[in-house]
């Protein structure tokens, strides 16, 4: 199906400027003079006919970009001494995503990195000597499900892991970041990654979580941090993927969240903004596209029904808005520079358009009081082969990806089988 190009999608400020107004309408001067490249001659008077098959993943470029940086970076990024494992996690999704492989030296350097991280109290930390950090155990954790391999699953310490995390608990059911640090909706999502994935999953561990993040939702219908704070893309997935992980979606009022997450795919750029009255950014392909993939499973909806939000529009402004041509890599919108972290949201969302990755509403697992209905639900998740929908050429399609994990099916499937195998700590949630 032909695309309509037409700068009648702008935005409209009703004749009342103001600094976020001209600012969005500075991205759309920039993206507008991206799009009508791709338009067909001929049919551009009132906007045009978008041309698809110009559109080209420029999988080498993003390919060297990542390896480059794996082979060390500037002194420059010194600021992210404190998110070491989020660079190799970065690194390595998007080299998987991408089909791209992580060879034998890659293997051994990574895991031998993340591995000077885990402290000897539990959990991961940032960087050496830093204090162990749900952010930087997420990631840890991730990258391990990537290197892949026994040696990997049996260098985390199971039992350490748990005992601290519970030290994170709160009262309230969510878990601070780290010892005296910040309490959010983040850190949940956190802890029951890494949880699920590890097989520590207990009653003590997610109780009172569903309802932290219940409280979480706001007026608009996202959620916010922690309660009464604004609704974020970001915090959005991560609150729903949390409730998808102990089954609890149904806490929380899924058709108000449905209209604000409609709300955040901008009409003229076709990408996603993170907030009410917030520009498109790149990263939110994933953020809020992969929560679109886990409310169309809350919602029951089949792959007939197709997603609450226009997939090709979202692979056109990846393709052709968020690819640094120069030196590869992916970037928030025209103009930023690429990195490793909107690389890899980009690709994942790029993944979740282009792959619809759901549960048969007929055959999903609903038992959430056993441990194993966690991996049991997690793994229902598949690929529904008749419903892939690339845009470009049939070179562009990359993965497919977990909503909830952010990582390919084949690699995450491991890591369960591996942990699965271990006794739980509890026989019950």
């Amino acid at each position: 199906m032909s695309y309509l190009f037409s700068y009648d999608y702008r935005y409209d400020d009703n004749a009342y400027d103001t600094e976020t107004s001209n600012k969005q309408v500075d991205v759309e001067d920039s993206i507008g003079q991206i799009y009508v490249k791709y338009v067909e001659p001929g049919t551009a008077q009132y906007g045009g006919i978008f041309d698809d098959t110009m559109l080209r993943l420029h999988r080498t470029k993003h390919e060297q970009f990542v390896r480059d940086a794996m082979h060390g970076l500037s002194s420059g990024f010194a600021v992210l001494d404190a998110s070491q494992p989020w660079l190799s996690f970065w690194s390595l999704n998007s080299l998987d995503i991408m089909g791209r492989t992580i060879d034998s030296t890659t293997r051994t350097q990574a895991l031998q990195t993340v591995q000077r991280f885990q402290d000897q109290r539990g959990g991961f930390c940032g960087g050496q000597g830093q204090l162990p950090h749900l952010a930087g155990t997420y990631a840890s954790v991730m990258a391990l499900v990537l290197v892949g391999g026994d040696d990997a699953f049996a260098s985390i310490n199971r039992e350490r892991m748990y005992e601290w995390l519970m030290t994170m608990k709160c009262e309230d059911g969510a878990f601070a970041v780290h010892e005296g640090g910040e309490v959010d909706v983040r850190g949940v999502y956190c802890v029951l990654v890494v949880a699920s994935l590890l097989n520590i999953m207990t009653a003590e561990l997610v109780s009172g979580v569903a309802e932290f993040v219940a409280r979480c939702q706001t007026c608009e219908g996202g959620l916010g941090p922690y309660p009464g704070v604004e609704a974020h893309g970001g915090y959005t997935l991560c609150g729903l993927a949390a409730l998808e992980i102990i089954g609890s979606t149904h806490v929380l009022d899924l058709k108000r969240l449905a209209r604000w997450m409609s709300a955040r795919q901008m009409a003229f750029e076709g990408g996603f903004s993170g907030r009410t009255n917030k520009l498109v950014d790149g990263c939110y392909s994933y953020w809020v596209g992969g929560a679109f993939s886990i409310l169309q499973r809350a919602l029951s909806r089949t792959p007939q029904d197709d997603m609450l939000y226009e997939r090709r529009a979202l692979q056109r402004y990846v393709l052709a808005c968020c690819q640094d041509m120069r030196i590869g890599g992916l970037r928030d919108k025209p103009g930023k520079s690429a990195d490793l972290y909107h690389t890899m949201y980009g690709l994942l969302g790029l993944s979740l358009a282009q792959h619809y990755v759901g549960v048969d509403p007929q055959t999903r697992i609903t038992d959430t009081t056993s441990v194993y209905s966690v991996p049991a639900r997690m793994m229902q998740w598949d690929v529904v082969t008749s419903a892939a929908d690339v845009v470009g050429v049939s070179s562009n399609v990359v993965k497919p990806v977990h909503p909830v994990y952010g990582v390919s099916l084949v690699p995450l499937a491991k890591c369960i089988k591996y942990f699965y195998a271990l006794p739980p700590l509890a026989p019950s949630l």
